[in-house]
């Protein structure tokens, strides 16, 4: 799914937005479109690389729990190539503040990271920060405030959203906590490690999806458990 803006001109820069939720797309879109920019919204890593460009800047905005988990193997993989002109942000996945958020240990070889409520006001300058030929364009658009709302779950059953919710809350604890996990996985002992971020998790996970409480299951633990089976080392 492609969005263009209305100029015969080529586009200065090229943006690929890896995230599935429709109202942040919008607001991605209609920022990067002031800056004469196009963007292409990706539903999952193939299209990422599929769309990565070889003599034009590219952006890639990458939501923390993209398909569904923290994306290692993507960043390396786009990294990794020396002929891409691409700058990484990391979004994290909600828009609460919670105990758990604070200024991130690592960006897991990202460029930057940008918040979802400052999409309004800080995207296009940190654009402009990574790209210096759009810094002069970016001071003089107006910022606007983004429209802070929760992350919308799909229309789905009951345990698919718990599910979904829980993964989406722990890439955020995981990315604003990566020195913590890295210690867990090194020494076997990620089961003893975050506790405490993943007890305000779940009261986060509780608080939007009451209905979860009956389960049989620690959705939150559970998805904990995953990244940590998938994360590695460098």
């Amino acid at each position: 799914m492609k969005f263009k803006v209305r100029s015969k001109a080529a586009p200065i820069l090229k943006v690929l937005l890896a995230h599935q939720d429709a109202d942040i797309c919008r607001q991605v879109v209609e920022r990067v479109e002031r800056l004469k920019g196009v963007v292409t919204v990706c539903a999952d890593a193939t299209q990422v690389t599929e769309n990565l460009t070889v003599n034009q800047p590219c952006a890639l905005l990458l939501d923390v729990a993209f398909q569904g988990t923290f994306p290692f193997q993507l960043i390396e993989q786009v990294k990794t190539s020396p002929l891409w002109q691409l700058k990484i942000i990391l979004l994290p996945s909600v828009y609460n503040k919670t105990a758990y958020k604070r200024r991130p240990d690592s960006l897991y070889g990202a460029d930057a990271y940008l918040e979802l409520h400052h999409i309004g006001d800080r995207l296009l300058p940190l654009l402009g920060e990574l790209f210096p030929v759009l810094s002069e364009r970016a001071t003089v658009i107006t910022a606007v405030e983004t429209a802070g709302g929760e992350r919308r779950l799909g229309q789905q059953s009951l345990l698919e959203k718990a599910a979904e919710l829980a993964r989406v809350l722990v890439a955020d604890i995981v990315f604003y906590h990566q020195e913590q996990l890295e210690q867990g996985v090194l020494t076997g002992q990620w089961q003893n490690v975050l506790t405490d971020k993943l007890v305000e998790g779940r009261k986060v996970f509780y608080s939007r999806l009451p209905a979860a409480a009956g389960l049989p299951v620690d959705f939150v633990q559970q998805a904990f458990a995953e990244v940590c089976r998938t994360y590695s080392v460098s």
